[in-house]
């Protein structure tokens, strides 16, 4: 379960640059670049949304009040670019064990099937049961909690720390991105998962080149964050949900699937925070606290984002503003006569229907 554990919290999350004029109402610096202020009402301008692309979100650079600065894109999925919105509950969307096994394993000499328990940890989780399954081939294939999956094949991977180098929008020869896209697409239908928008990633330094998919996993055709919630009041981990997919001139040799939810319930849809508002919330906190060294915004996002309740295979699906966060301070080095820049992310979340944050651990310097 921990190598599992460590592919289920695997994240990716990026964005860019920009310049700054006087303070505004809000407490924050307007830009050349586009302000909080004309960004939020880009995207929220009419009540459905419909009119509004992802594209028109510019990047913006401000200094909040409280000394923080931020420069970066924000992203808001065209479906969540409305002014209202609703919260929702949900719970785990069974993915069937035999199923996975038709599409990845085919043909292949099973060596090993086991199944075992472990207590679920992860709201929303269907089962305690853990299915493992390898080939004579070297592939691994593990179904977790019922709603959570991880297959892979034994073939050439490169560690690549920083997959933005990659977003080069290359085809390869075996494949255009749009032809692997289309495939990935088709096993995740064929699974019935709902999956959104994707992020491609071009690797061609291999010795075997490949493609790198991410996609947004969907609840009620909303996406769910692919940044994970943290450890929030109870120790309760909630992660992000994702789908990641590896493809190679041999097929898909990775499909890794975190956390699927559908959707049980839904209320009435209420007023969004717009992004200068949300930026307020963060103000606040930052405000109310002595600050040493210097904080950076460096990416916002907005997204549903599963929280724990009460019932374990219940969640709440709440729509919230995500921002990165960056923390450089220095410090004494290890031999006490000098300093080190010691940058700590983290981020926060803020709860774009009451303005409320979610308290999770950002980790310790």
């Amino acid at each position: 379960m921990k190598q599992f554990a460590v592919v289920l919290l695997s994240v990716l999350l990026v964005l860019l640059t920009g310049c700054t004029k006087p303070v505004t109402e809000s407490g924050v610096q307007s830009t050349e670049s586009g302000t909080a202020e004309s960004t939020a009402e880009a995207l929220s301008s009419t009540e459905s949304g419909a009119e509004n692309t992802a594209e028109k979100a510019e990047h913006i650079t401000q200094t909040l009040s409280s000394g923080v600065m931020v420069d970066t894109g924000v992203y808001v999925p065209e479906s969540m670019q409305q002014q209202n919105l609703p919260e929702m509950q949900g719970t785990g969307q069974e993915i069937d064990f035999e199923k996975i096994k038709e599409i990845f394993c085919a043909g292949k000499k099973i060596t090993e099937e086991t199944e075992g328990s472990y207590p679920p940890d992860m709201p929303g989780a269907l089962t305690e049961a853990e299915k493992h399954l390898s080939t004579e081939d070297g592939d691994y294939l593990l179904v977790g909690c019922g709603n959570s999956f991880f297959y892979t094949a034994a073939r050439d991977t490169q560690d690549t720390s920083n997959l933005e180098l990659y977003k080069t929008g290359k085809d390869l020869d075996f494949s255009t991105i749009a032809e692997a896209d289309e495939e990935i697409r088709k096993v995740a239908e064929e699974l019935g998962i709902s999956v959104g928008d994707s992020v491609c990633y071009t690797i061609d330094t291999s010795s075997m080149p490949h493609y790198i998919f991410q996609y947004d996993l969907l609840v009620n055709g909303m996406p769910l964050g692919k940044f994970d919630g943290g450890s929030y009041s109870d120790n309760v981990f909630t992660p992000g949900t994702y789908l990641t997919a590896v493809l190679d001139e041999d097929g898909i040799r990775h499909f890794d699937v975190s956390y699927v939810l559908k959707e049980t319930e839904t209320g009435d849809a209420q007023r969004v925070l717009t992004l200068d508002e949300a930026l307020d919330k963060v103000d606040e906190k930052y405000n109310s606290i002595i600050m040493e060294g210097d904080y950076y915004i460096n990416d916002i996002q907005m997204a549903y984002m599963p929280i724990k309740t009460d019932d374990a295979g219940i969640v709440r699906l709440i729509p919230v503003w995500y921002f990165q966060t960056t923390h450089q301070i220095l410090l004494p080095d290890k031999s006490g006569t000098g300093e080190i820049m010691l940058p700590q992310d983290g981020y926060i979340l803020i709860n774009a229907l009451d303005g409320t944050e979610l308290l999770h651990s950002n980790g310790d310097i």
